[in-house]
């Protein structure tokens, strides 16, 4: 009876523990189920990463309001980052060191303004929102570039199509809208004739540089694709009568012309680049003339540039280890008063990436950025590749150097045109090079 009591006792034991164990195993399988249901909606955003990124390419070319691109930024992809990251499913390797460099510049920047800035404590927080926003932009192009370097063809003809949609689009504004007065302008964030064309190239280079890299020989309709794309990218940079670009484009056609005699020697190769470049200047002439084009150009002088330069040099802040603080509105700038205004000069950021650098954020910011730049460089000339995707990738680089040096201040900003044509091609050449160099870059 006392055995078969404590036999009870133990299989009651045994079945308490079992029901406990049970219990527990219920409890899991409710988180389970509820973390597989976290998993598959993280998942699903993951998988459409590159589907919202390939609409959102498109809308910042063809959109028919200028700030639609910003929209579906915050409203959608911003929102699809804050799930990869609540999951942990963002794939982002946080010990990336250009990740990391480009994160302690952003905190650094939107941060010390409150301390050395001055002008209306609104303006710092207003630099603050810029730091925070730019590092969501470069955490979701740190989750998009995975798929572009996995899928390099179909990302090269979607850049080019986008390249020549909104190079299209733009000339049928100019020539049938505009009916040629002014500078060509275009859709979405081609609204700005010097951020249209720098976009436009932007776009272009970085659809030419993928489907060189994976085609051996480029098929009629590429061939097709990257003529017609190109002389209309060109024609629209042309039409906007900015000189920044203009310039840009010229040292990228001497790059492919170069390239396309290295690949076709003889007089194929120069019947190539000679019929695209009398197509571009024929068209030009035509509508223009090219007496009255270069006239345009040449009126509209150095645009002060050599003036605002002068007053953030000869007008430095307190401290040049400091500068004025990323918030510190121009208007306060001690070069608006004593320099700016007396002469006429517009009050307006450094048109120079390095000059406005050193100016808001000093040369602790500066030096963040020539580490950005030194480590852009060392990826690429340590890349074991051929010679002429390393100097693709450096004629990339080139072009956004020259791009931004005179139309852009700094590379900390809300989502503007200027992430198109600086931050896109820059993380692009970091992907390119990380994964396909066997680095794990994400």
């Amino acid at each position: 009876m006392l055995m078969s009591d404590r036999s009870f006792g133990i299989r009651l034991a045994g079945r308490r523990g079992e029901y406990s164990s049970w219990g527990a195993v219920t409890i899991k399988g409710d988180d389970s189920l509820h973390n597989t249901g976290q998993s598959t909606f993280a998942e699903k955003v993951k998988n459409k990463v590159p589907l919202l990124f390939a609409i959102w390419l498109f809308v910042t070319v063809l959109a028919p309001h200028q700030d639609l691109y910003k929209v579906f930024f915050h409203g959608i992809l911003i929102p699809a980052l804050l799930v990869l990251l609540f999951t942990r499913r963002s794939g982002i390797n946080w010990r990336d060191p250009f990740l990391l460099v480009s994160l302690a510049f952003f905190a650094y920047a939107s941060l010390s303004t409150f301390v050395i800035g001055s002008g209306p404590v609104g303006d710092h927080v207003r630099a603050f929102r810029w730091g925070l926003e730019i590092t969501f932009g470069l955490l979701l192009f740190y989750v998009w570039m995975p798929h572009v370097i996995r899928s390099p063809r179909w990302w090269a003809l979607a850049f080019l199509w986008a390249a020549l949609s909104g190079a299209l689009s733009a000339l049928i504004i100019f020539i049938f809208y505009l009916e040629l007065d002014g500078r060509l302008w275009g859709l979405g964030a081609l609204h700005n004739p010097i951020q249209a064309g720098s976009i436009l190239l932007a776009y272009f280079a970085i659809g030419h540089f993928m489907l060189a890299r994976v085609s051996s020989s480029f098929t009629r309709s590429e061939i097709i694709l990257l003529v017609v794309s190109l002389t209309s990218v060109c024609l629209a940079v042309l039409f906007s009568e900015s000189r920044g670009p203009i310039a840009a484009m010229v040292l990228y056609l001497a790059y492919l012309g170069a390239l396309v005699l290295a690949k076709m020697p003889g007089l194929r190769g120069l019947w190539v680049v000679g019929a695209v470049l009398v197509t571009i200047a024929g068209v030009v002439v035509v509508f223009y003339g090219g007496d009255n084009y270069l006239h345009q150009l040449l009126d509209r002088g150095a645009s002060s540039r050599l003036e605002i330069w002068r007053g953030y040099l000869e007008y430095p802040p307190d401290s040049w280890w400091v500068g004025f603080g990323a918030g510190t509105p121009y208007g306060v700038l001690p070069a608006a008063e004593a320099y700016w205004i007396p002469n006429g000069v517009p009050v307006t950021h450094a048109h120079n990436l390095f000059i406005g650098t050193l100016a808001e954020t000093g040369i602790i910011g500066l030096c963040f950025l020539m580490t950005m730049i030194g480590l852009l460089l060392k990826s690429v000339i340590k890349y074991q590749s051929g010679m002429e995707e390393k100097v693709g990738l450096l004629a990339l680089m080139g072009l956004v150097l020259v791009l931004n040096m005179t139309s852009s201040h700094t590379v900390i900003s809300s989502i503007k045109a200027v992430w198109l044509f600086l931050w896109v091609p820059v993380v692009f050449v970091w992907f390119w090079v990380r994964c396909r160099g066997g680095s794990n870059a994400s």
